[in-house]
């Protein structure tokens, strides 16, 4: 099952959950729509909830020095909130079809790959591929499935991935793009394939070092992204620090869901910290999209 499938039975069964209860906790006799009502808001309520609870722990475990303002902290909030709403109220279960940009047969041109993370699909990279940010690039986007398997089952489909926009653009190398999670497939990936085949890696918000809520996720790949596993430990041992000089990470100050906060910041590699933006927030924030674009060698501006 795809995850815009599960994502859309998802959707339904917590719409339709939320209206039954909201028919069951209003008056005798309030109008139908009410209850609708009480169906839409319950799901926005639910992820702003979650969303609070993941930036306290991230405050407690990992707190900011100097102290971010309340002011900082509820821009945060309210925007991965809302970012969270898009993309997996709409954008994933909907959206994610729509056509890449054709690909160029030009050698020279920067070719990237670009992998999203943990229950995302390609959707995550539509603000990117729209903001023009890119254009100078050849672009493909790859889904990473199953939506719960183990990382290094993710590694053949990026190499299948990279081969096919070699051939397709003439580039002799390819830059991996990676959100999250993603930027664990692609060391997967590296370690089992070529490293000639990749230009660069950038990351954005990927738990290099794990993060504290590994552990409440579901599936193999969210207890391999735990703080202290065995896979993450396995992963850097595989590794030289001339490997991990091809990488850029991208990290966020604020982030929600990498806890702690240094996590996506590989050692040896190239590290740019973006201050007021949650974890899924960082993929429509110009400034990470100036810092990929900086990273290929086109203008940032």
């Amino acid at each position: 099952m795809t995850l815009a499938i599960l994502l859309r039975i998802a959707l339904l069964v917590l719409l339709t959950g939320g209206t039954l209860l909201g028919g069951w906790l209003l008056p005798a006799g309030a109008p139908w729509w009410q209850a609708v009502l009480v169906g839409l808001l319950l799901p926005v309520a639910g992820t702003a909830a979650v969303l609070a609870v993941e930036l306290g722990v991230g405050a407690l475990v990992d707190p900011r020095r100097p102290r971010s303002s309340l002011a900082n902290v509820l821009r945060v909030w309210l925007g991965e909130t809302a970012c969270s709403l898009r993309v997996f109220g709409w954008r994933q279960p909907f959206a994610s079809g729509f056509a890449e940009p054709p690909l160029v047969r030009d050698p020279q041109r920067p070719a990237l790959l670009l992998v999203a993370g943990y229950v995302c699909n390609r959707a995550v990279w539509k603000p990117l591929l729209d903001s023009g940010r890119l254009a100078g690039c050849n672009l493909a986007t790859v889904n990473l499935t199953p939506v719960f398997g183990s990382i290094d089952g993710y590694a053949g489909q990026i190499d299948a991935a990279v081969d096919r926009l070699r051939a397709a653009s003439g580039a002799a190398r390819v830059t991996l793009v990676c959100h999250s999670m993603g930027g664990l497939a692609a060391r997967a990936y590296l370690r089992r394939h070529r490293a000639a085949a990749i230009e660069r890696v950038i990351t954005l918000a990927s738990p290099h070092q794990g993060t504290i809520f590994g552990v409440l996720g579901h599936g193999a790949n969210a207890r391999q992204m735990a703080r202290g596993s065995a896979y993450l430990a396995a992963l850097a041992s595989a590794e030289s620090a001339e490997l991990r000089r091809h990488f850029v990470c991208i990290a966020t100050a604020d982030d929600n869901l990498v806890v702690p906060r240094s996590s996506p910041l590989l050692p040896d590699a190239e590290h740019h910290v973006i201050d007021g933006v949650g974890h899924l927030a960082l993929l429509e924030d110009p400034r990470a999209w100036r810092r990929v674009a900086a990273a290929v060698g086109l203008n940032p501006a």
